[in-house]
């Protein structure tokens, strides 16, 4: 199967820019870390200390990358990591790594080679 790294990019790169913001991280760490299994957009803003409508735009952020799903009890609704989508992206960012790593490791060596002849 051939990857169309393009597309494959440009998924990586919109993730990256939802985890560039530090209340939305804050929000996956809460949620990952399993101190909370699920929040509502109240509870959002009161551990993160923003308003309501700051809450909700950062979970809507998080709902584009798919990483966050809706789960209504009753009147409210409650947010949850969805693990598939979050395994599938730190799989991801892991072989994004790995392949910088092994180029760079690769490289590295060639060159301490190169310096010792």
């Amino acid at each position: 199967m051939k990857i169309n790294y393009k597309t494959h990019l440009k998924k990586m790169a919109d993730i990256f820019k939802v985890f560039a913001d530090k209340n939305r991280l804050s929000i996956i760490w809460v949620l990952a870390s399993k101190t909370k299994e699920n929040l509502s957009v109240n509870e959002v803003a009161q551990f993160l200390g923003v308003s309501q409508p700051a809450a909700t735009q950062h979970i809507k952020i998080l709902k584009s990358i798919k990483l966050l799903y809706a789960q209504k009890k009753g009147p409210y609704v409650y947010y949850k990591i969805d693990s598939v989508k979050f395994r599938e992206i730190k799989n991801q960012m892991d072989s994004l790594y790995l392949d910088a790593y092994k180029k760079t490791t690769s490289k590295k060596n060639k060159k301490t080679n190169n310096q010792a002849n």
